[in-house]
């Protein structure tokens, strides 16, 4: 009976390090690198209200629109500015996101107090809804 011994094991396997998976995450990296990039450039003058559409949303959970008066529209529903706190948080629980739409002469900072409403609510998803614009700018 022959006993074998380690040194008799050679089966030729060196040991390697692959570098393939290395690589794959470093390109995948690179790409969002890329893409989220000139994203982070602040001060591009935009022109809100009109935009070009790429693609077409959905049937959108809830819609906020505020007119140019200053009034609050939940759905359908008018809605006062010191309501919308509660009927926001009760929505919140069974929806996800919420499509903002606000008239194009409706103050900034109005706006913006919507939105940290909104925001404090507890709804996770806000989208802007614009105008599609007709034609083309050179």
């Amino acid at each position: 009976m022959a006993v074998r011994t380690s040194a008799d094991e050679d089966d030729g396997l060196a040991a390697e390090i692959n570098v393939t998976p290395l690589v794959d995450v470093m390109l995948v990296l690179l790409i969002v690198f890329m893409v989220t990039a000139p994203m982070l450039s602040v001060g591009i003058p935009v022109s809100l209200p009109k935009t070009v559409v790429q693609e077409e949303a959905g049937e959108p959970d809830m819609v906020l629109t505020i007119q140019r008066d200053q009034t609050i529209w939940l759905g359908k529903e008018p809605v006062h500015i010191a309501l919308l706190p509660e009927r926001l948080k009760a929505l919140a629980a069974s929806h996800r996101g919420l499509q903002f739409r606000a008239d194009e002469g409706l103050p900034y900072g109005f706006a913006a107090q919507v939105l940290g409403i909104v925001k404090s609510s507890g709804i996770s998803e806000v989208g802007l809804i614009t105008e599609k614009e007709t034609g083309r700018r050179r």
